[in-house]
């Protein structure tokens, strides 16, 4: 298993980085969604986006 690797950084905050786990005889692939520190872990890509961009619509609801 190596480093986190980052893959996707808004202009907005957030940031995507993928990485491998090696779990019995495999590696699989996932993706961290962070933001404001809070992070999560995701099969694609496109679900840690989702995770970023509702982070961020619960920060700016939290603001206003």
């Amino acid at each position: 298993m190596g480093l986190p690797e980052l893959v996707y950084a808004p202009i907005e905050g957030g940031t995507i980085h993928k990485c491998e786990l090696s779990g019995g005889k495999r590696t699989f692939l996932r993706f961290i969604g962070c933001y404001l520190g809070r992070c999560n872990f995701y099969n694609n890509i496109n679900d840690a986006i989702d995770y970023i961009e509702n982070r961020r619509e619960v920060q700016n609801i939290q603001k206003g």
